[in-house]
């Protein structure tokens, strides 16, 4: 926004007649904001906007100028053949079949909506794969959530049902064969029943055993409790639920789960994200005397329990000090407060927050400092390094249930971990369908991150194509990392990695962590870091998760990727080239 001349609605009818319905209810009531925002969103549709909107309605286009100017992104999803059309689903950008190449999966979560599987050419082309690849027939999905649970060398895939829909579906366990198909396994694996409402879940090692665990995120409405689960990884296949026995059964309407050892002792904790109840920071204590491994409660003392209406979240090191943040986005739907922000009007909507590490087991909060103290309305997001600056960006997928929720998705870039800017606009970031689902990731091996976003709202017929956006590039410096455990888990989720750099005479040092990133959103587990105008990579080193060692790697060279096994001091350079997207079709 504001919608460009060809973003205008060929079929125009039903937004043009809804002006004269927007100026009387207007006319009723001048202060009725949400009114407002939608005859200016008519406008646009019909492409009489700003010059036919009523100068005292008008929202005027400066009000959506960027802050700082990122480049245009543009959508290569339709030209590539991966614009699939869904409803509130996941979205991951990962490497499913170990050919080093980002593939795409999405999922949408009505009954008949399937999992989309698009494999990655590498000649700028994508190919079709759902069938072929066993997943016709798996129908629904509000979410999927990447791992190798197994310890085989290929990347499995949780999906997760019933969120919102105060019932419980089943969720699916898909394991990848290593052979192009993947196979239900969920029976097998003890994850069938109980059912219960799910939306989000999060793997991690949290006992250290080097196997991936996995924690899911239930909604309890009403009477009936639906506690959250943590399935407990037991080598052979199979999982057992020990979320009582280490405490942490919580219950609420939980929308986001996430791993992140805020406290650098070595242990993954747990961050909880939930809806009209404060959010759970659960530190992971480790075993006790007699071997049962337990978390305690430390939300109060650490000062992260807003906002109370929450959705996505995420552990990141936001301000690059070696110590993991907080980042929380609030979701109070208050329609009109969106055309309020943008008028620079006062409202009372849920905002994020953003929780940065003190070091000693405590937070500022301090999202007012750094300019996020902005309605973001979010459903989904993911972050990334934009232009390779070395500092994390973000992007949100904003919405709500409602078919007149048409506002924004934001991307905000990290501006030297001192404020974030809103590049929404200068990016072409700001569509208006609903977003959910988003991975950042080098899906072209030109050296800087993309971003794919599931878009498509919850009722029948508010459908939206999927976009990938194409990083125009930034010429900075960048450096891949595929890391491959041994005795920690194979995926290498927990690894902690730093990579210092000479810059201009002085040291520079840049923190990352394997995750699939949000709570919302997958992100792939290969690391595409940014290393801005570094003139060498001085020194690279990670600490495993399982053994806790530091490995200092042999030197890297910038501009290139490199797969890391645990134990092995010498990274393996990767042959990588550039290709163009669409080039091939």
């Amino acid at each position: 926004m504001p919608i460009p001349e060809d973003g205008v609605h060929p079929v125009a009818g039903g937004a043009r007649a809804s002006i004269p319905i927007y100026q009387e209810l207007l006319e009723r009531n001048p202060e009725n904001l949400g009114a407002r925002w939608m005859l200016n969103v008519a406008h646009m549709m019909v492409g009489t906007y700003p010059t036919d909107v009523p100068p005292g309605l008008l929202i005027p286009e400066l009000a959506f100028r960027s802050e700082y100017e990122i480049g245009r992104f543009r959508d290569v999803a339709p030209v590539l053949g991966v614009d699939d059309v869904g409803h509130v689903g996941g979205g991951i950008m990962d490497d499913f079949n170990g050919d080093g190449l980002l593939d795409l999966m999405a999922s949408s979560w009505q009954l008949r909506d399937p999992i989309r599987y698009h494999l990655n050419r590498g000649d700028g082309t994508f190919q079709r794969r759902t069938g072929a690849a066993g997943l016709e027939g798996l129908w629904g999905g509000g979410n999927i959530v990447q791992a190798d649970y197994d310890n085989d060398g290929d990347l499995d895939v949780f999906v997760l049902r019933g969120g919102w829909l105060l019932e419980g579906q089943v969720n699916s366990l898909l394991r990848n064969r290593g052979d192009g198909t993947f196979e239900d396994v969920t029976q097998a694996a003890g994850l069938l029943r109980p059912m219960h409402p799910s939306q989000t879940a999060s793997w991690a090692d949290f006992d250290g055993d080097g196997l991936l665990d996995l924690f899911v995120g239930n909604e309890t409405f009403g009477d009936r409790s639906h506690p959250c689960q943590l399935f407990r990884n037991q080598g052979d296949g199979t999982f057992v639920d020990v979320a009582f026995e280490v405490g942490v059964a919580v219950t609420g309407i939980i929308k986001g789960v996430t791993w992140g050892d805020y406290d650098n002792d070595g242990r993954p904790d747990l961050y909880v994200s939930r809806t009209n109840a404060p959010n759970l920071l659960l530190r992971n204590e480790g075993a006790g005397a007699g071997g049962t491994w337990s978390f305690s409660d430390r939300t109060g003392e650490a000062g992260v329990a807003e906002p109370r209406d929450a959705f996505p979240t995420w552990f990141w090191d936001y301000d690059n000090d070696g110590w993991l943040d907080i980042f929380v986005a609030g979701y109070r739907t208050n329609f009109g407060d969106i055309a309020a922000e943008y008028l620079d009007l006062s409202h009372d909507s849920e905002l994020p927050r953003l929780y940065r590490n003190r070091g000693d087991g405590t937070f500022d909060e301090v999202s007012e400092n750094v300019g996020l103290d902005r309605i973001q309305f979010s459903m989904g997001s993911n972050f990334g390094d934009l232009d390779n600056d070395g500092w994390l960006d973000f992007y949100v997928g904003t919405g709500d249930a409602y078919f007149q929720a048409l506002m924004p998705n934001r991307m905000f870039r990290n501006n030297a971990g001192v404020r974030f800017q809103d590049v929404t606009s200068s990016g072409g970031f700001g569509l208006i369908e609903k977003g959910h689902g988003i991975g950042f990731g080098d899906i072209d091996h030109d050296g800087d991150q993309d971003v794919f976003a599931a878009m498509g709202g919850a009722y029948e017929g508010d459908l939206a194509h999927n976009v990938l956006f194409e990083n125009p590039g930034h010429g900075n410096h960048w450096l891949s990392l595929w890391l491959e455990g041994v005795r920690s888990n194979r995926s290498a989720i927990g690894a902690r990695v730093t990579v210092t750099l000479e810059v201009d005479g002085s040291e520079r040092s840049i923190h990352r962590v394997v995750s699939s990133g949000s709570t919302f959103g997958g992100n792939p587990l290969r690391l595409d870091i940014g290393l801005g105008r570094a003139q060498r990579v001085s020194a690279v080193t990670v600490r495993w998760p399982t053994t806790g060692l530091t490995q200092e790697l042999s030197p890297l060279s910038l501009d290139a990727a490199y797969r890391v096994r645990e134990g092995v001091a010498e990274a393996e350079l990767l042959e990588r080239s550039a290709f163009v997207l669409g080039q091939g079709r």
